[in-house]
């Protein structure tokens, strides 16, 4: 009787684990689905720049004072997200990104769309910590290929692309923290929707910002 319960015991654990695992994949599945549909345009260079490229460097005015540069992060593991003011998505992963950024494990890095006033208002009210860059419209984002917020990229401490893709919600940030687990299958979505490296600055200049998606 005993061994009977134990086993049924084990059996029910087995199958919550199977569960789990099941809604977890459809969770990727999912997250890769929407970064499909944010960046998949009418022309090349959305997707954010490839894996295994090295991470453009910038210098931004920062929302707190000062200047936000990626080169005074080097030799660190950044976790750089793009953000636009009145994006919702973009204030609901604050919480997360407060909390990486207090964690120390990884430095959690901002750059804003939006002018300098309106973003230091947004970083008041929302309570971040971590430090915030302020872009002129596209200066950086066409840099790094990216015009949908939020958007975040794992940066190693050779200063190169480890992952990246949408960051809508704390599972969105998860996946792209976790490269090994997940992110090079997702990347290699992107990597075939996007084609062979483009580049050409022409091109991103040619992208209307009217495009940018929008977030209620």
């Amino acid at each position: 009787m005993l061994l009977s319960s134990l086993l049924l015991w084990l059996a029910v654990l087995f199958l919550g684990f199977l569960l789990l695992g099941a809604l977890r994949a459809v969770d990727l599945l999912r997250w890769r689905v929407e970064q499909l549909e944010a960046t998949t345009p009418g022309r090349m260079g959305r997707g954010g720049i490839r894996v295994g490229k090295t991470a453009p460097d910038f210098t931004l005015p920062g929302a707190s004072g000062g200047d936000v540069s990626l080169q005074n992060y080097a030799g660190r593991r950044v976790l750089l997200v793009f953000t636009q003011a009145g994006c919702g998505p973009c204030q609901q992963i604050v919480p997360e990104l407060n909390r990486l950024h207090d964690s120390g494990k990884v430095e959690v890095l901002a750059i804003n769309k939006g002018d300098l006033e309106a973003t230091r208002k947004w970083v008041a009210e929302a309570h971040i910590r971590f430090p915030v860059g302020v872009q002129e419209a596209f200066t950086v984002s066409k840099r790094y290929e990216v015009f949908a917020t939020p958007f975040a990229f794992l940066i190693n401490e050779r200063g190169v692309i480890a992952s990246r893709g949408l960051a809508n919600n704390n599972q969105h940030i998860g996946f792209v923290l976790n490269p090994r687990r997940d992110g090079p299958k997702a990347d290699h979505i992107l990597a075939d929707v996007n084609g062979a490296d483009n580049t050409d600055s022409q091109d991103s200049r040619s992208i209307s910002p009217a495009k940018e998606l929008s977030h209620d």
